[in-house]
């Protein structure tokens, strides 16, 4: 039902893009069915799930991000949902696991934390106070590599600097949704993680979850 809802919000940011052309057409020829088809056709060519119109369709959501549910990032969810559905459709099982990237926001780490994680994951020492040490733990053992980011900037630098085929972000919808699109031409795996202690603070992942998104990607060597 979840999916059905973030494709549906999908075509609903299609149907809105596509009200101005119509109405244009609707009074410069007077046909009523004919600005229907303008409407028809932009949702049709929606099936293809490009990028320009993924984004195009987030832009026009935002705006009604509060009264869409989804605790107001339904658009972010429609573009994490569609998002991975397209970077599994190019890329699943055809990457060599050097080029997947396990992308991590820096919350994940314990707050009091004195150890500098963001350009060096691996000055992390694994204490287990944090889910950083298994995550580390998991790109070690699957050998894929790993950045950890504070922000879409960071974020951004790392993707460009390390050239990955295939991104496994893990971040909160709000950064996912504008980092997957932000991305491109990059393929971004979205996973949320989860927030108990608020936005930005403590938060965790399930590890399991990422081993087996990195699966589904990792080409069998």
């Amino acid at each position: 039902m979840a999916d059905f809802r973030r494709i549906f919000h999908y075509h609903l940011g299609l149907t809105l893009l596509s009200v101005f052309p119509a109405v244009v057409v609707l009074l410069s020829t007077k046909h009523f069915y004919l600005s229907v088809a303008v409407i028809l056709l932009v949702n049709l060519s929606g099936l293809f799930r490009s990028h320009l119109l993924l984004s195009l369709s987030f832009h026009i959501l935002k705006p009604l991000a509060g009264i869409l549910g989804e605790e107001g990032f339904a658009p972010e969810e429609m573009i994490i949902y569609m998002g991975t559905q397209n970077a599994l459709r190019r890329n699943r099982g055809i990457v060599p696991p050097d080029r997947i990237l396990l992308l991590l926001p820096h919350c994940l780490q314990n707050h009091n934390c004195g150890r500098r994680i963001t350009f060096n994951p691996g000055n992390c020492v694994r204490c287990g106070e944090c889910p950083m040490g298994s995550l580390l733990d998991l790109a070690d053992r699957k050998g894929v590599k790993i950045a950890v980011a504070t922000g879409g900037t960071l974020a951004r630098r790392h993707i460009r600097e390390l050239k990955p085929l295939t991104v496994v972000a893990v971040a909160c919808p709000r950064d996912l949704g504008q980092g997957m699109l932000d991305a491109y031409p990059v393929a971004v795996v979205g996973v949320k993680n989860s927030r108990p202690m608020g936005d930005c603070l403590d938060t965790i992942v399930d590890v399991k979850a990422l081993e087996d998104m990195i699966d589904r990607f990792a080409a069998i060597r």
